[in-house]
């Protein structure tokens, strides 16, 4: 199968489902050019909890407030007062103490999605190191990693996307993570990478080519399917095929 077949059937596939088994090489990321020609599934690595931007808040804010029936009643009952038959008392009345309550409300919104926006920006600007093939590293932020690059990871920093683990300073290879971002819990969780890569220098590391077999995205975060086959040039060994469990 061709490259460009490839890339079509893999487009197809995701268009049919979301959920669907991911393949992608080691150190071969796509570029900029083939990811704009549709060259892969894959979405940016961008963090984004921003519910509103500055043309959708006001409409999507608006149908938020009145989709409720106490909001709904106080408007119409408002707008009669423009009736001169259904006219009683004086208008500010009517208006002022909905105006007051739908702008205490609206601005909340708009306070806690600056908020996220901030948290977002913090996020998407944090600075990792990219393990280059010459063995050299670069200085790159989260927003612009992609998929297949190796990346190091220093102790207590965020973990920026969904990442296989290869190699720890460890000699063991032993590697405790927190969780606390995906389903609350605060206890460390130990962690270990495939025998094969924790046994190669950082340099051989870096020159590591290697194709990955991911399951498709499912619900359950506490199990991982997965397949590495690594290239008879990254590999001494005859079988040169990892698997990794949970």
């Amino acid at each position: 199968i061709t490259q460009t077949l490839r890339q079509r059937l893999a487009r197809v596939l995701l268009k049919r489902s979301r959920s669907v088994p991911r393949v992608f090489r080691v150190q071969q990321p796509l570029t900029d050019q083939e990811e704009r020609a549709g060259g892969g599934p894959y979405p940016a690595n961008i963090v984004r909890n921003q519910k509103y931007n500055l043309l959708t808040f006001l409409p999507m804010q608006l149908y938020e407030q009145f989709k409720y029936f106490y909001n709904m009643y106080f408007l119409v009952t408002a707008l009669s007062q423009f009736i001169p038959i259904l006219k009683v008392g004086f208008l500010f009345t009517y208006i002022a103490p909905l105006a007051f309550v739908l702008a205490l409300s609206m601005g909340k919104e708009a306070f806690d999605d600056i908020k996220r926006y901030i948290s977002d920006k913090r996020a998407n600007s944090q600075v990792y190191e990219r393990l280059l093939s010459d063995g050299s590293t670069e200085r790159v932020k989260s927003a612009d990693l992609r998929v297949g690059q190796l990346v190091v990871v220093d102790c207590n920093e965020r973990v920026p996307a969904d990442m296989v683990l290869l190699h720890t300073s460890d000699k063991s290879g032993a590697s405790f993570i927190r969780t606390d971002q995906l389903d609350g819990e605060t206890d460390w969780k130990l962690r270990k990478p495939l025998a094969h890569t924790q046994a190669m220098a950082l340099g051989d590391l870096a020159q590591l080519r290697a194709t990955c077999f991911a399951e498709a995205p499912r619900r359950d975060i506490y199990a991982f399917q997965g397949k590495m086959a690594f290239d008879r040039a990254s590999s001494s060994d005859d079988d040169n095929d990892a698997d990794d469990g949970d």
